[in-house]
């Protein structure tokens, strides 16, 4: 049997909303502000792994936040389309969410010649929720202790190294790397990231560039080495392990976000409502703790900023994928 929690909105907050109505405020504005969410919310995010884990995170601090029901439902697959296309078409009511990435807002309009979606026009942004690096591992049969043995050997061995991509994050990570160092290292793409590090684990593939979360424990239990953090600096909980640049990749630096996005449209005081919720659910410091681990750092920020950092991004990753000469279609 599923528990039932009914949240009524204080006595202070209608007697406001009675008095906004009273001077020629708009009620809709101040009923969705008092009264969001009266209902179960519902959160899409673009992938397994880190950006569903994250979403259900932030969900059950809203959850406790608000007394509603959140629901975390992946969407997996083709870099976060599936999930965005659906939200992008989802009523723009401010119960359904996408906590999409780099992936659906920055890197897909440059990946695929033809989305089912518009990444500015289709969606109303919120908030971000989290910044953060990558860690470059290969499986221990691989004869390098190092990035620079990494480039030595790939070097010498052209096309004969593979590396797993579930994201477009740890995709053109790794081309980056490759662009730079004139490298040839063959790309064996996955649904999702775990299934990339499944398979490095196995010995299938040589390299995959991942987040801190799904890495640490292999890397801890001696099944994965560690070579180097995408970041401009080294990882507070990691500072054994060199950045990309410091191993003689120069100028390099990558890292990946998550963000919130609705359906266009979506009322600016839910907007409002949903970005004050999840500032309130990054300043916890069991959130802040699970961030800390995975190699990120909370990204709050408001829907304007989000909407300008989201565009100056994909003007950089689609440099990085012409340069690359990446494409998945």
């Amino acid at each position: 049997m599923t528990a039932m929690v009914f949240f009524y909105p204080s006595p202070l907050s209608t007697t406001l909303c009675l008095l906004a109505a009273a001077i020629g405020v708009g009620p809709m504005n101040c009923d969705a502000q008092s009264n969001f969410p009266s209902k179960p919310l519902h959160f899409i995010a673009m992938g397994a792994g880190f950006p569903e884990n994250t979403a259900r995170i932030i969900g059950n601090e809203i959850a406790q936040i608000t007394k509603q029901v959140v629901v975390v439902e992946s969407k997996p697959g083709a870099n976060g389309i599936m999930a965005a296309e659906f939200v992008a078409k989802a009523p723009a009511d401010g119960y359904t969410l996408l906590v999409g990435t780099n992936s659906t807002h920055a890197a897909n309009p440059s990946l695929y010649k033809k989305l089912p979606y518009d990444y500015v026009k289709d969606f109303s942004p919120v908030s971000g929720i989290s910044q953060g690096m990558m860690l470059l591992l290969v499986h221990p049969r691989v004869p390098v202790k190092t990035l620079k043995d990494l480039t030595a050997l790939a070097l010498k061995h052209p096309d004969e190294l593979t590396f797993g991509s579930g994201s477009s994050v740890a995709l053109i990570g790794v081309e980056y790397y490759k662009l730079i160092m004139g490298l040839k290292i063959r790309n064996v793409p996955y649904k999702t990231a775990p299934q990339s590090i499944t398979d490095l684990v196995s010995g299938r593939i040589d390299i995959v560039m991942s987040n801190l979360g799904s890495a640490m424990p292999q890397v801890e239990a001696n099944k994965l080495r560690a070579l180097a953090v995408s970041g401009s600096q080294r990882w507070i909980s990691i500072p054994q392990i060199p950045t990309m640049k410091e191993s003689g990749v120069k100028d390099y630096e990558w890292s990946f976000w998550i963000a919130t996005w609705l359906p266009a449209g979506a009322p600016s005081a839910v907007v409002s409502k949903l970005n004050e919720l999840i500032h309130s659910a990054l300043s916890k410091s069991k959130t802040k703790d699970y961030l800390l681990n995975a190699g990120s750092t909370a990204f709050a920020n408001t829907a304007e900023e989000l909407m300008a950092y989201q565009i100056k991004e994909h003007d950089k990753w689609r440099k990085v994928i012409l340069a690359a000469k990446v494409s998945e279609e």
